[in-house]
């Protein structure tokens, strides 16, 4: 059971009617990649967290649709980082929302089952690899060497490297405002 209880649109204040209105309407609900409310209309994981701060939560829903919709990274190298993020913090939520975007981006079955292992896949593609040493070595490093900066620089592009570090961050917090409030998957 979540530490915050979900919050139907009935009884959400003006502020938190336009976050919820902005998140149940944008781009996440065109994608319909996974469902974004409850049986009572209630939105559900970290959507739901962000509308207990809707002025915060307004400026992260933001930037999470920046990079999921419109980003520059592969959606291959995007859903691979976000996986790695949910390995790293433990993070169900993410991963039930974000393996059946993988797979469907290409990912192979294979693939998810090693990042869910936190085991490097085998990958196939220098722009992947180079983003998973990148993705690993923040992680479990909180630094990335020379040679592995080098890498992804050479094989993303110092635009790409930068959104694929805010990727991380960005998953990370919402994977940490997960495991603080409790948030689990539907059932």
């Amino acid at each position: 059971m979540a530490r915050l209880p979900g919050l139907p649109p009935g009884d959400l204040n003006a502020e938190q009617r336009a976050l919820y209105d902005s998140i149940a309407g944008g781009d996440r609900a065109k994608d319909a990649s996974f469902p974004l409310t409850d049986e009572n209309g209630a939105l559900i994981g970290p959507f739901n967290v962000l509308l207990y701060s809707p002025g915060v939560g307004d400026a992260v829903q933001r930037l999470g649709a920046a990079l999921r919709f419109h980003g520059d990274l592969s959606a291959a190298v995007r859903e691979m980082a976000i996986l790695m993020v949910a390995t790293y913090h433990d993070c169900e939520f993410e991963r039930w929302a974000h393996e059946p975007i993988a797979r469907r981006v290409g990912m192979t079955e294979e693939q998810v089952a090693d990042l869910r292992a936190g085991t490097r896949p085998d990958l196939h593609a220098s722009d992947l690899e180079a983003a998973y040493d990148v993705c690993k070595s923040i992680l479990h490093n909180r630094s990335v060497d020379d040679d592995v900066y080098g890498r992804a620089i050479e094989a993303l592009g110092e635009d790409r490297v930068v959104e694929l570090m805010t990727v991380v961050g960005y998953y990370g917090m919402l994977a940490q405002l997960m495991n603080t409030f409790e948030v689990e998957p539907p059932d």
